[in-house]
């Protein structure tokens, strides 16, 4: 009898322990945060590049990135300035917001100064309330990159973005992330992004993003080519490049990312006659809301 209750406890306290052991915490839904403010330029044929606008954003990165569920919802982001009532996340699978645009970065931190910004949102596991994340910047705090000017390469040549081959991998290169380093938290180092969309504001490739893609572009990185097959003839297409300097920290077991960044957006087309239903309007719809000379899809 006194071997069956010592069995008996024994298995009610692994019981025990393998439920406390299953239970989560926000941490196990939500990856990384980021909190950035970032510079928008038009690149033209001829290679001008045209300031667009500054935006203060923020973003929630989940665990999963594949999966079709919302695990992160009721998003809000506190702080100063503009900030102060609380601005609203998106209600996407990756929660976003931008704030009111401005022209230059001096104007945008008057909206949005450099300082201390709390994170509220909940997860399957629970909430997590007046998540920290910092501007570590003062008046004359210039970390922002320069701006990009981004270059289209085929068969070892450049190529003319108004007549890509579509039969041949497109390689995009871009002026050099000056700014870039290695991160000396060890988190993540600075990256850049390479996203292409097509002529109705869709994104079909993506270079990979921070922390969740081991094969994402970092600083040192100079190149990143798209794949012939998503490629077709006659048609339209857009790039955005992205550098971004990063400064990193760690709450709660979640990273926090505070990203300077700077972005350039290029349309290009390819030669022949599209087979495609779909109509183009005459200039891309636009995939990104830095893309403020752009029209937005309404469906």
């Amino acid at each position: 009898m006194m071997r069956l209750f010592v069995f008996l406890t024994t298995l009610v306290l692994f019981q025990a322990c393998n439920a406390e052991g299953d239970k989560t915490h926000p941490s196990d839904y939500v990856d990384y945060v980021v909190l950035g403010k970032s510079i928008n330029h038009r690149q033209s044929v001829n290679g001008d590049l045209k300031l667009l606008n500054t935006v203060f954003f923020a973003e929630i990165f989940p665990i999963d990135l594949t999966s079709g569920q919302t695990t992160v919802t009721n998003g809000v982001l506190t702080g100063p300035g503009d900030a102060e009532n609380g601005l609203s996340f998106s209600k996407e699978r990756i929660p976003f917001l931008a704030g009111q645009r401005e022209m230059t970065i001096e104007k945008l931190t008057k909206r949005y100064p450099d300082s201390t910004y709390n994170f509220s949102f909940d997860t399957p596991s629970g909430p997590i309330k007046d998540f920290p994340v910092s501007f570590s910047g003062g008046p004359n705090h210039k970390n922002n990159p320069g701006p990009i000017k981004i270059n289209l390469h085929q068969d070892g040549r450049t190529a003319d973005i108004n007549a890509i081959d579509p039969n041949q991998d497109l390689k995009v290169t871009w002026s050099s992330f000056d700014k870039g380093s290695q991160d000396p938290n060890g988190i993540i180092d600075d990256m850049i992004y390479v996203i292409l969309g097509n002529c109705m504001g869709d994104e079909i490739a993506h270079s990979g993003h921070a922390i969740s893609d081991l094969h994402a572009l970092t600083f040192d990185k100079t190149e990143f080519v798209i794949d012939s097959a998503i490629l077709s003839s006659g048609e339209a297409y857009q790039l955005e490049v992205e550098h971004s300097n990063m400064e990193t920290d760690i709450d709660r077991n979640i990273e926090i990312i505070v990203t300077y960044a700077a972005t350039s957006f290029l349309d290009f087309k390819t030669e022949g006659y599209s087979d495609k239903n779909k109509e183009c309007p005459a200039k891309p719809y636009a995939m990104d809301g830095g893309q403020t000379d752009r029209d937005r899809r309404s469906d």
